[in-house]
């Protein structure tokens, strides 16, 4: 027997690798429940990633990114620019 959390058909060792794939922008993020899309924005907030940033990384929309940001009470990071090589 398992214990569950978060979504019912994700056992906790598969929810960490989960996770990280979905860090690594590998899984959508709409694979995670709330709790843990709200990890996974505010790991990046604290990066100094932007919403667009966010969103882009974790294949979730700008406007979601930023709701789930104001959710948790966090000012917006504004876009920084990339160095092209």
């Amino acid at each position: 027997m398992s214990v569950q959390i978060g979504r019912p058909d994700i056992t906790p060792m598969a929810r960490g690798l989960v996770m990280a794939a979905c860090r690594r922008g590998e899984l959508p993020a709409e694979v995670l429940d709330t709790a843990d899309r709200e990890h996974l924005v505010y790991d990046f907030w604290v990066a100094g990633w932007s919403d667009v940033e966010i969103a882009t990384q974790t294949r979730m929309s700008t406007y979601t990114t930023g709701r789930i940001r104001a959710r948790l009470g966090l000012a917006a990071h504004p876009a920084r620019e990339r160095a092209t090589a």
